[in-house]
């Protein structure tokens, strides 16, 4: 989708920008020294706890040694450094080795959360016994070389296409699957002799590649998962979906007017996408901190894998065809990306990075620009310096950058996948508890721009009851309050409010594409809403121009999708019929046309269209269009292009059990409800 990227993942408050006068500076000292205050007294309680040898993921001891919390007690990295110049530096072994244990044991039960047999805080916690220690290295030299792989686990590995029950299979299973197509892709890197292959541009062999399991299920992500699982369920966050329920109505209403504001549907659907908001909010607030980063798949709907339930966490136009990651970063530290590319070139991907808490892209790296190696690999270096002469897979941070946002958008569900993609932090101070809480977020520039700050700051190492509810709660519950209902309303104007005039717009009219330069730079957007009754439908007619790549969404009111993995409520321009003369003819309806290109409402009359228009050639003046209009379904074929595919109920139940399984791809092995 062209998910606002700001917003969603970064936006907590207005941007906290670098302050000049004395005031500012004091005031951001005493934050500073709030943040302090606050972990010398979560230091206390915790210290009892820590001597019971249950440490925080990633925290540092007063030595600077990494230790892992769970199950093993070995340390999985080498923060010996006491000065922090490159301390907290995970050597970039397997995208399957979790960068640190992100769960306590006393966050769940494990007979909740975990398939029977299985226990998945010893799977995600477990370091790799030939870890490589980077500590102090050259950033660019020795961080790819690193990637060659754990001997250890590759003897470990069962055949890559044993067949894996999802019902009945423990957890290790999958983990395993998915650690052996990291092997294979080490495996090929070490063939290549030097790991500056990886950077070379060449053209990629897909019929090469299969992929059994989804990249999405990494240990660290279903480590994520279950913390967000808890969070969402704290008090603080209880209370706060309370607020949110009453702003978003009054958001709706006003946005709404014209056509009497929400309707019933729309209002029976509140409560569900407040629940979605509160969970989205549980995992921004896990991507706060820099010095733990991980790559955070979120804006994701509800899926069910690895004994886990978890509900939806979309919000503010999710696109249904991308697959949204999300990744914390400083410039005070030094990053790897490691990913790969698998069956299916993807209609798009970007890697954008984020600035301060109102997340203003000011980076992006294109698919198209990036370097990728034949076998699929690629990597990404990312740092406050610029990238060295020739270098084209790098991304530069600022003193404000906040988040890498890596947007992966499918266009033929049936063959393209999702990318492989994993973080290692390579130098850079210890993790800390003022990490932890967001300062780094929270402060901007101030401490970034400060090397006695940023030490000052790291001082406190982190504890294990900073990722407990008890702490991540109202963190959650404070991003709930100070983005939900305005940043709800925000969303809710763009399809219902003239930009110019500010007066409400009329419904089933859609904007002509334009950028936002809030959101994506490199995207248009086609923005409306629609008022239609059984019997009526929205004939959208699109010229995509010079646009490689466009989706036609639906939404309710609460700018939220619904089921559109065994519904059709969206169609982008590689599963839909062209026109003969190149433009596409979509029909918006609640009752099935028998159109081929029928985007279904989902049962609503009243709802958001949120077209994205992505992949744009910028050597192109051929820009994109969109016409709309109503009519009598009874009139449709009147209307209609020479040449409109019509389907058959069998053709359309073909059409959908496509669309199905596409979907479950994502998720694989475990299919979707």
């Amino acid at each position: 989708m062209r998910r606002p990227p700001a917003h969603t993942t970064a936006g907590l408050a207005e941007e906290s920008r670098p302050g000049t006068g004395h005031a500012k500076f004091i005031g951001r000292v005493g934050a500073l020294a709030v943040f302090l205050g606050v972990g010398a007294a979560l230091a206390m309680p915790a210290a009892h706890a820590d001597t019971e040898g249950s440490s925080p993921s990633g925290s540092s001891s007063d030595s600077g040694a990494s230790t892992d919390s769970g199950a093993s007690t070995e340390p999985s990295s080498a923060d010996s450094n006491t000065t922090g110049s490159s301390n907290d530096a995970t050597a970039p072994t397997t995208s399957s080795e979790s960068e640190s244990d992100a769960t306590d044991s006393t966050l769940a039960d494990p007979d909740d959360l975990s398939p029977p047999g299985s226990d998945l805080d010893e799977d995600i916690s477990a370091p790799s016994d030939d870890e490589s220690d980077i500590t102090g290295a050259s950033f660019n030299d020795s961080a790819p070389q690193s990637l060659n792989s754990s001997s250890t686990q590759q003897e470990t590995l069962a055949d890559d296409h044993q067949p894996v029950d999802p019902v009945a299979a423990p957890a290790e299973l999958t983990m395993a699957a998915y650690t052996r197509r990291q092997a294979a892709v080490e495996a090929d890197t070490a063939a290549n002799g030097e790991a500056a292959a990886l950077q070379d541009s060449v053209s990629i062999d897909h019929s090469l590649l299969s992929n059994q399991v989804s990249p999405l299920g990494t240990p660290e992500q279903i480590a994520r998962e279950r913390i967000a699982i808890q969070t969402a369920r704290s008090l603080p966050v209880a209370a706060m979906k309370v607020l949110l329920r009453w702003g978003f109505l009054a958001a709706a209403k006003e946005q709404f007017a014209l056509v009497g504001g929400p309707d019933e549907a729309n209002q029976a659907a509140l409560n569900d996408a407040v629940d979605e908001y509160a969970l989205a909010a549980a995992f921004q607030q896990q991507i706060l901190n820099p010095m733990d980063p991980a790559v955070v798949t979120q804006v994701a709907p509800p899926h069910n894998w690895y004994g886990l339930d978890v509900g939806g966490s979309r919000l503010l136009y999710d696109n249904p065809d991308t697959i949204y990651r999300f990744i914390p970063v400083n410039k005070t530290s030094e990053y790897v990306l490691t990913g790969r590319i698998y069956e299916g070139l993807p209609a798009d991907t970007t890697f954008s990075v984020l600035e301060g808490l109102t997340g203003t892209t000011s980076t992006i790296l294109n698919l198209q620009d990036l370097d990728v190696s034949g076998d699929g690999t690629f990597v990404i270096t990312v740092s406050g310096e610029p990238a060295a002469p020739g270098q084209r897979n790098h991304l530069q941070l600022t003193s404000s950058s906040t988040l890498v946002a890596a947007r992966n958008t499918l266009g033929d569900w049936d063959f393209e996948e999702p990318m492989e993609l994993a973080v290692h932090r390579v130098e850079g101070p210890p993790n800390s508890l003022f990490a932890q809480l967001g300062g780094f977020v929270f402060l901007g520039a101030l401490v970034n721009d400060s090397p006695f700050l940023t030490s000052l700051a790291s001082i406190i190492p982190p504890l294990a009851i900073a990722e407990t509810p008890f702490v991540t709660g109202p963190l959650a519950a404070t991003i709930m309050l100070v983005r939900g209902a305005n940043q709800e309303a925000k969303y809710m104007a763009l399809a219902t409010t003239d930009t110019d005039t500010g007066e409400l717009r009329p419904p089933n009219v859609m904007t002509q594409p334009a950028s936002n330069a809030e959101f994506l730079a490199n995207q248009l957007q086609s923005n409306g809403y629609f008022q239609l009754t059984d019997d009526e439908a929205l004939v959208l007619t699109i010229d995509q121009g010079n646009a490689r790549f466009f989706t036609v969404p639906v939404y309710n009111d609460w700018t939220i999708t619904d089921d559109y993995w065994n519904e059709q409520t969206s169609l982008n321009n590689e599963q839909a019929f062209a026109n003969p003369d190149g433009t596409y003819t979509m029909v918006v309806s609640i009752a099935d046309p028998t159109v081929a290109n029928w985007i279904s409402t989902g049962g609503l009359n009243q709802g958001i269209i949120s077209m994205r228009f992505q992949n744009l050639d910028p050597m192109s003046m051929d820009l994109p269009g969109v016409q709309s209009v109503v009519v009598k379904l009874e009139d449709l074929d009147d209307i209609l292009p020479s040449g409109t595919v019509y389907v058959t109920p069998a053709e359309r139940a073909t059409q959908l059990a496509a669309r199905k399984t596409g979907f479950d791809k994502r998720w694989a092995p475990y299919l979707q409800a």
